[in-house]
């Protein structure tokens, strides 16, 4: 009556692991698909233990030595069965109170060491044999088990070193010797590591125990990124660095807090080699950050016309080049002259002014995402869109986002009320793409209205007239009204470049 209850109760905890595992692993919480993955062992182990029993209840007439065996199985699978399923509810219960699970290598060594000890408790109980007298006695054996398993304990001792120093969590980003990857979890044996590319490695535990560990997620989670550049000795350092220091800032993945910095590294022969460092959110951003931060230098430099240097050969063909550059320079100022001939303003110019706009006029290219201006700083060039497209946008309230009010396209100016009269930006004008600008800088128009005084006032007469026109839908303005705005601006514009109205002849 005994064995059939047992058996019965057996029965029962067979089906019931059946049906936890199967409840807890269509779970979403991955605690509980941990748990479900643990209950697999306790699961076979039951279903040993049936067997075993049923086999004790369909062969009652076996020879002593079967019956003998099947009670020893029967009696071994009960005791792990049970060992083995207390340790995996006593080690979820901790997972929970700790917040983080048990590391591999506790739990396997537990595992192990439980299951060793209750099968030689039941075989010296079962068969009168007493282990620790046959390692105590053959030191032959303990010579040999100890030369063949030389290697797998060194991992196994610097395995438990690791869980005991916690050099490193599941889920944070290391490097030892020639290795760098994540950690998902210290085996017994090996350390589980997926790298950059996404491949998973294992790494004996030894190995890490011998190579200085080097953890990029401590003492704080953000990383620093490291990028020497080499400019041109003729450049400063001053401008190389304040060029060096916007690419790095207009970044997204760069943090702001720490501060991005560029330090002048050393004097190489390929020129002044430049450190630029910047910090990200995490270790594993280090690849798209680079990416950015040199996409974001390269078109900087561009903008600046700074060329990084280089190895080149020009004994036989520098007179080529010189054709090549001059040709280049007419073709700017041909598409400089056609740009700013479309401008009303620049249109009321004489012949010799707008030549000068043009010469000197520069070219700037912008890639994806980069701001030309931003609302609110002050301004000392207007541009124009030669190629691609630029996006408008605008903040209306503090602290709010901004949103796009326009997009503009080749031909298309913006910026030149800050250039004439020192207003603020008033919109941030972001490239959408690979975009070409040609920007006119205030020393330009400088240049013009000190040759040529009474040209303010027809920029102030055609700009006012824009704006009049501008807002002729909804209130018509009067003639007085006009020159009183045209005057307000013609005095903005003189305070702007510092000549008086005498000078003006008007």
């Amino acid at each position: 009556m005994t064995g059939l209850l047992t058996l019965a109760g057996a029965v029962a905890l067979f089906v019931f692991l059946i049906f936890a595992r199967r409840s807890l692993g269509r779970g979403t919480s991955p605690a509980a698909q941990a748990l479900a993955v643990d209950l697999a062992g306790p699961e076979r182990l039951s279903a040993l233990y049936l067997a075993a029993r049923a086999a004790l209840l369909l062969l009652p007439g076996a020879r002593p030595e079967t019956l003998h065996a099947l009670r020893f199985c029967a009696l071994c699978s009960c005791s792990v069965l049970l060992v083995r399923l207390a340790e995996t509810l006593a080690f979820f219960a901790s997972s929970r109170f700790r917040k983080k699970p048990a590391p591999l290598i506790v739990r396997s060594f537990a595992a192990w060491g439980t299951t060793f000890v209750v099968t030689a408790v039941i075989l010296r109980l079962e068969y009168q044999i007493d282990l620790s007298s046959v390692f105590a006695t053959s030191a032959l054996l303990s010579v040999v088990l100890g030369f063949a398993l030389q290697e797998t304990l060194g991992n196994l001792f610097a395995g438990l070193s690791l869980n005991a120093e916690h050099p490193f969590d599941p889920g944070e980003w290391v490097s030892f010797g020639k290795h760098t990857g994540r950690v998902l979890d210290v085996g017994w044996r090996s350390t589980r590591l997926v790298n950059a590319d996404g491949d998973e490695m294992l790494v004996p535990n030894s190995l890490i125990s011998r190579e200085v560990v080097v953890n990029h997620m401590r003492p704080q989670l953000t990383h620093a990124v490291d990028l020497l550049m080499s400019i041109d000795f003729d450049v400063s350092p001053a401008r190389a660095k304040a060029v060096l220091l916007g690419a790095a800032k207009s970044c997204i993945l760069v943090l702001a807090n720490p501060a991005p910095r560029v330090d002048l590294a050393s004097f190489t022969a390929d020129g002044a080699s430049y450190r630029v460092v910047c910090h990200i959110r995490s270790f594993g951003d280090q690849r798209v950050a680079h990416d950015q931060l040199q996409e974001a230098i390269w078109y900087a430099l561009r903008r600046a016309a700074i060329e990084m240097p280089y190895p080149q050969t020009t004994l036989s063909f520098r007179e080529r080049a010189a054709e090549a550059e001059d040709r280049r320079q007419r073709e700017h100022l041909a598409e400089a002259e056609d740009l700013l001939s479309r401008i009303d303003f620049v249109q009321a110019l004489g012949a010799e002014a707008r030549k000068v706009l043009a010469e000197r006029a520069r070219f700037l290219e912008y890639g994806p995402g980069q701001a030309v201006v931003r609302q609110g700083d002050p301004g000392d060039a207007l541009y124009l869109v030669a190629s691609g497209e630029v996006s408008v946008q605008v903040r209306t309230e503090p602290g709010a986002s901004e949103k796009e009010v326009a997009r503009l396209g080749r031909g298309a100016l913006f910026g030149e009320m800050s250039v004439l009269t020192g207003d603020p930006r008033t919109a941030t004008v972001v490239a959408l793409g690979d975009a070409a600008l040609l920007a006119v800088d205030r020393d330009a128009f400088q240049r013009v209205l000190s040759r040529e005084p009474e040209l303010a006032q027809r920029l102030a007469d055609v700009i006012t007239q824009r704006k009049l026109g501008l807002d002729a839908a909804r209130s018509e303005q009067q003639a007085p009204a006009a020159a009183k705005e045209a005057s307000n601006l013609l005095g903005r514009i003189r305070s702007m470049f510092g000549f008086g109205r005498k000078a003006t002849g008007s």
